[in-house]
């Protein structure tokens, strides 16, 4: 009767794998990793070295991508649900450092905090869910969060809001204006009972770029945002100077075009990447 090799079973597998990484140091184990913001895996680099100088940071609410250049999020993904969907009006909006990026071993992204405690202490208010009021269409460099306050105010996370990691400049044209009426769009959809996914943040031009950026220097040029849920995807890109009465139907994209411009791949493990008809009409897009 012949001998047979032994057979070995997952587990055991994964334990001699770990044995010989710890015996062979050159030996790499990449572990894709499924969150919840992220409809699955995250948003990855199209530049590796894009990809080592950067940080993704896990919130209760949000995953970000930290760009170690610009110390500013180059994404932020989060899911929305009904039962997150509150009145924010009167939620304290005093930007503040992440804890979990100093946990990052890229020094600049580390300093971030303290140098941007300056800009702007306090951003409370009135009249809009972020609290802007007339003096937000006033200050000369505009803050808004990528993950809005209105979408996870009936949370008990949302102090995570004010992480510098959801923060982007932002003009309080577009701030105020056709980003806020998406927004709301969305809170509504996600009120009615539709689970939808979104992807959003900044698209800089090469030439705005320096060998040593700063978040004070640099500026986006426009801004994205990816919606998606069973159907498909919806796509928007908004130039910095967009009106505040800007139709936000007017500025859809191609998940695709904002991938090459941002050299993003936002849903790398999704099946259903093709746009979604169904859910522009949601989102009130004939």
């Amino acid at each position: 009767m012949k001998s047979q090799s032994p057979s070995f079973s997952s587990p055991c597998r994964g334990i001699l794998l770990i044995v010989a990484a710890l015996l062979v140091p050159n030996i790499s184990i990449a572990q894709s990793m499924a969150i919840t913001h992220c409809s699955g895996e995250c948003p990855s680099y199209g530049s590796q070295l894009t990809a080592n100088r950067s940080n993704v940071v896990i919130h209760h609410l949000y995953a970000a991508g930290v760009n170690g250049d610009t110390s500013l999020p180059d994404w932020v993904a989060y899911r929305l649900t009904k039962e997150a969907v509150g009145v924010a009006s009167l939620l304290p909006r005093s930007w503040r450092p992440d804890r979990l990026v100093a946990f990052s071993p890229l020094e600049d992204i580390v300093t971030l905090g303290e140098a941007e405690l300056n800009i702007s202490e306090s951003i409370a208010a009135a009249n809009n869910p972020y609290g802007g009021g007339a003096a937000a269409m006033v200050e000369p460099e505009n803050r808004a969060r990528l993950a809005p306050m209105t979408s996870f105010a009936n949370t008990p996370y949302w102090p995570d809001l004010n992480n510098f990691s959801n923060m982007v400049p932002m003009p309080a044209p577009l701030r105020l204006g056709p980003w806020l009426r998406l927004e709301q769009k969305l809170n509504s959809v996600a009120a009615a009972g539709d689970e939808v996914y979104v992807v959003a943040g900044p698209l800089y031009l090469i030439s705005n770029l320096s060998l040593s950026p700063s978040s004070v220097e640099l500026n986006p040029a426009a801004y994205f945002k990816l919606v998606a849920d069973e159907s498909g995807v919806a796509a928007f890109a908004f130039p910095h100077d967009l009106a505040q009465s800007g139709d936000y139907c007017k500025y859809r994209a191609s998940l695709g075009d904002i991938e090459k411009m941002a050299d993003i791949t936002f849903f790398p493990d999704r099946k259903q990447q093709a746009e979604s008809p169904a859910l522009f009409k949601k989102l009130g897009c004939q």
